[in-house]
């Protein structure tokens, strides 16, 4: 399966990465929960880019439709004809995502995952 071969290459953070997140030009976040397991498990830090292009098979960190407050971090299954995204974690037994949520806009999407950082 083509996204499942995808999620092999999350390379990690190379130093070029890591300066790029002292310039401002990348953001860290921290996933938490399982829903994203095997890829990215609890408590890994990704880094994350807002600026590039998002396609399908891209894992991102988008805010919560409902929950406000709350970021997720989910893997793109999906793009409507209306530029609607639907999200669903890799773990899809313990995930709440559009299954859940529903797709959401372009503007709830914060960047997609680059590097992981451990």
């Amino acid at each position: 399966m083509l996204i499942r071969e995808r999620v092999k290459d999350l390379p990690e953070a190379s130093l070029y990465e890591i300066a790029l997140v002292f310039l401002g030009s990348r953001y860290k976040y921290i996933c938490e929960g399982n829903s994203m397991n095997p890829t990215l498990k609890d408590g890994e830090v990704v880094l994350v880019d807002r600026e590039v292009k998002i396609e399908i098979g891209d894992i991102v960190v988008a805010k919560h439709p409902i929950e406000q407050n709350c970021e997720v971090v989910k893997r793109i299954e999906r793009i409507n004809e209306h530029g609607h995204y639907f999200l669903v974690g890799d773990n899809l037994e313990d995930s709440n995502d559009s299954r859940h949520f529903g797709a959401v806009t372009r503007e709830y999407i914060k960047g997609k995952v680059v590097a992981r950082l451990s």
